[in-house]
């Protein structure tokens, strides 16, 4: 017989589990406009609308209104059902029951197989899914029947505590079973079909994805008519077209404009703390940066608050490690005393010149730092390289479109190609459970071809047997010590130079009622606590 188990952190949440998705109520709105259409603005391209294939926040803006999840977070970033209703913890099980009478867009109705599908797919080795790390601790999903699923740990992460955040996130949304098999993978990914509030109409790269209303919507009625979602790489263009109106919202707003944006009685600059950190990452693998003497020049090279206050003003706040303040494990007065390194151009200089009399740095050496195309990300990349330049380390700037970094940097190790990689400007996101940031930045699962974010292939033995303690104990005490100390001995090793936490800020046009800024970054606009609608122009 299944022993039952209740583990810290899961108390709230199995007691919030008990209670149907119908009780999680959408706030009533019955002012609200139905009708029109609501155009949001992204800096990015898109790398894939499977939920299946990668978790990237700019593409999580559009698979939110295409998918739904199992669970989902409420506003006070607890667990809450969503096509789950309710659900039952035992050792090594988790019982979830569903929602009935859920379809999808093309109207086939969601059951238990579509839930075991999408998560069994995930974490088949044969699949080579990028997400596979994150559900490292899910051996199976087994269907009970129609509307019960039981999703069964591998026995190493029993109880696992940070499994229930991982599945009210994005990259867990459920798709249909019998249409990806009868579409296939590529197809599916071009052409989404979910069972969220809006349907995809259309995805032209680089410029533009369509919505429309999915009339069906089990939850509530959509109030928009249509969503577009335009790719707009320049902030200057964006912030343009936030204040002509040619878009009602935009995913960020650089701080140089902030101030006269505020003036506007259009626009409201909406700001949240996030989960969000930024940094510089040093490829582990690869001379000279695989030599701690040069990553910590590089750090000392640039001064860190100058630049972060530079780039983003009061849109972000430095960062000195991996664990944003919002959360319970960071430790943020350790390694500001003791980790983080100031700006000294003398001693960088010095320690320069020191590795190219010894070879490790060769003469005619020259680094790229690589960089996203996102205005604060290229600044602050540029700011890199030429202080590095002034230090006597020959660098440039390459500016990649999201997926072709995940290409270049989701490479195996022994790739020789990655050797060209020295150091990227990236970031990361979590959760409400810290687990998120140690483990996908410094595990050494996720140092393999496939994975993602721990772009630096960096492994410690110490620091893994940290992170997997603080992934299975039931006591808050001893995981927040585990992560504590597993992020001071990466930090120690600097394989990072933490750089900010972002202050989520987004421009909303008057007209747009009813949106929330997400802690994770993510754009919402329909679902369990939230229904956006537009004024009629």
């Amino acid at each position: 017989m299944l022993r039952k188990v209740i583990v810290w952190g899961i108390v709230s949440v199995l007691m919030v589990g008990l209670v149907a998705i119908a009780e999680t109520n959408v706030p009533e709105t019955p002012e609200a406009n139905v009708g029109g259409t609501l155009t949001v603005g992204l800096q990015s391209t898109l790398s894939s609308l499977d939920p299946r294939l990668v978790n990237d926040t700019y593409g999580q803006h559009v698979r939110n209104a295409i998918f739904d999840g199992l669970l989902t977070v409420g506003p006070d970033l607890q667990v809450r059902p969503y096509v789950a209703k309710s659900w039952e913890i035992f050792e090594g099980h988790t019982i979830f029951y569903l929602n009935e009478g859920i379809t999808f867009h093309n109207g086939e109705e969601l059951t238990a197989e579509d839930v075991a599908f999408t998560l069994n797919w995930i974490v088949n080795p044969e699949n080579n899914s990028m997400l596979q790390w994150i559900f490292r601790w899910l051996k199976e999903v087994v269907v009970v029947d129609d509307y019960t699923v039981d999703f069964i740990n591998e026995p190493e992460f029993t109880p696992y505590m940070p499994q229930f955040v991982t599945l009210t996130m994005g990259f867990a949304s459920i798709v249909p079973k019998d249409t990806v098999l009868e579409m296939g993978n590529e197809a599916f990914n071009l052409h989404p079909i979910g069972s969220g509030p809006y349907k995809f109409v259309e995805w032209k790269s680089g410029d533009h994805i369509t919505l429309e209303r999915n009339e069906e919507y089990w939850l509530t009625y959509p109030n928009l008519d249509r969503v577009i979602f335009r790719i707009i790489p320049e902030a200057s263009v964006m912030m343009l077209a936030l204040e002509s109106g040619e878009i009602d919202v935009s995913d960020t707003v650089t701080t140089q404009d902030i101030s006269r944006l505020r003036k506007n009685p259009e626009i409201e600059i909406l700001q949240s703390p996030s989960l969000r950190y930024v940094m510089l990452e040093f490829n582990m693998t690869t001379s000279p940066s695989d030599d701690i003497r040069y990553r910590k020049a590089v750090y000392m090279s640039v001064d860190v608050d100058a630049a972060v206050k530079a780039v983003y003003g009061d849109t972000a706040i430095r960062a000195y490690g991996t664990t944003p303040p919002i959360l319970w494990s960071n430790d943020v007065e350790y390694l500001r005393d003791y980790v983080a390194l100031e700006e000294n151009d003398e001693e960088a200089k010095r320690i320069f010149a020191g590795l190219k009399a010894e070879g490790v740095i060769p003469e005619d050496f020259k680094t790229e730092i690589i960089t996203p195309n996102d205005t604060c990300r290229r600044q602050l990349a540029t700011i890199f390289a030429t202080n590095l330049q002034q230090n006597g380390i020959d660098a440039e700037v390459r500016v990649l479109e999201w997926g072709p970094i995940l290409q270049l940097l989701g490479r195996s190790d022994a790739d020789p190609t990655l050797k060209d990689v020295h150091q990227v400007v990236f970031s990361g996101g979590g959760d409400g459970d810290p687990h998120n940031m140690p483990y996908f930045q410094f595990h050494s699962d996720n140092a393999s071809l496939g994975s993602s974010n721990n772009f630096t292939w960096y492994r410690n033995p110490a620091v893994d047997t940290l992170i997997d303690k603080a992934d299975t104990s039931t006591d808050q005490e001893v995981r927040r010590l585990c992560y504590v100390h597993a992020v001071r001995i990466a930090l120690q090793d600097y394989v990072h130079v933490p750089l900010a936490f972002l202050t989520i800020t987004q421009g909303v046009r008057a007209r747009v009622h009813g949106f929330t800024v997400n802690p994770d970054g993510a754009i919402g606009l329909c679902g369990p606590y939230m229904n956006v609608w537009v004024e009629k122009q």
